[in-house]
């Protein structure tokens, strides 16, 4: 019985093509990060959405809360009026069915409220089963941006996560057309090998070592090199043109965001007078009914007008504070300030 072994070890020595490939590999790694932190602000961005949502939610589940409870009000009045005589039964009649209707307005606020926590809760992580404190500092901010610092919108290429991940990008790939050039470069690589015989025979040696250097050089592979250049430049010119678009969109995307945020600030102001007047009405309808100057469909009719802007506001309050939050994403900031 006889036995042996054999080890063999390859190494390369130099690989031109290897350079590249590196400069690429780290390229994309760069990409990969970037790409990771803009994710993670677009999910930071959804739940401050979210929560603005919820807490628009919250008002207009407060205001039909309100508007119930003076429909409420207005048919023990009505009642009270019609056993005196002093009004019809079918005063009564209507603000009974206000409150029935202001009831629905209820149901329907609270179901959206509860939906809205759901959503929050799960972009959070957490479950969400009690009131929000309202974003004054953030309510304040967008109530009084009307310009931005120079410095501001020249910095929001550099902040933007997203840019900076396409450039990453770009470089990943002009570093990949590189490489089939860098095969006309010779590669050279290191072969050892050392055989072991236990049992030697005659004049056989009981262990070999062998090393040798091999030279490759390519000189023809059929156009094989220049095809794949060809295609990676192409690759390479086309994400550069999304990156410029890229690019040229930030400073549209900063200048739709002021304007859609002036114009959200004027309607939330517009939604404020309405709201003022709306309850200044209500309140005097009321006054004009109990004294019999009023009929009853004008006090349902300035109720439902008074939570028709109740909601109004709200909603025109979410839109400003939307409108700021994509001001923020624009130029490259988070939801919050820090």
């Amino acid at each position: 019985m006889t036995t042996a072994g054999t080890v063999t070890l390859a190494q390369p020595i130099v690989a031109p093509s290897a350079f590249p490939q590196y400069s690429q590999a780290s390229h994309q790694l760069e990409s990969e990060r970037w790409g990771a932190t803009q994710d993670r602000r677009q999910l930071a961005y959804e739940a401050a959405r979210a929560f603005l949502q919820t807490l628009t939610a919250e008002r207009v589940a407060e205001a039909a809360a309100r508007r119930l409870e003076r429909a409420r009000a207005n048919l023990a009045n009505a009642e009270a009026r019609a056993e005196a005589g002093l009004a019809s039964i079918n005063d009564a009649t209507r603000a009974s069915l206000e409150v029935s209707n202001a009831a629905r307005e209820v149901a329907t606020a609270q179901g959206s409220v509860g939906r809205a926590r759901i959503t929050l809760g799960f972009l959070c992580g957490t479950r969400v089963d009690r009131a929000l404190a309202p974003p004054d500092k953030t309510t304040q901010r967008a109530e009084s941006v009307d310009a931005l610092a120079k410095r501001d919108l020249e910095g929001a290429l550099d902040r933007r996560p997203d840019v900076r991940s396409a450039r990453e990008r770009t470089e990943a790939l002009r570093a990949s057309a590189r490489e089939p050039l860098y095969r006309l470069v010779p590669t050279l690589a290191a072969n050892a090998q050392m055989r072991v015989n236990p049992a030697p025979a005659g004049t056989e040696r009981g262990h070999e070592e062998t090393i040798t250097l091999n030279l490759q050089w390519p000189i023809f592979d059929a156009g094989v090199r220049y095809a794949d250049r060809k295609t990676r430049v192409a690759q390479a010119d086309s994400q550069e043109l999304d990156e410029r678009l890229l690019r040229r969109s930030v400073d549209a995307d900063v200048q739709s965001a002021l304007v859609s945020l002036r114009a959200a600030r004027e309607s939330l102001r517009l939604a404020d007078e309405a709201v003022t007047a709306a309850q200044r009405s209500s309140e005097e309808t009321e006054i004009l009914y109990r004294q019999g100057l009023a009929r009853a469909i004008e006090l349902t009719d300035a109720n439902g007008r008074r939570f028709d802007a109740e909601v109004s506001r709200a909603s025109a309050k979410l839109s400003m504070e939307q409108a700021y939050l994509d001001l923020r994403f624009a130029l490259g900031f988070g939801p919050v300030e820090e």
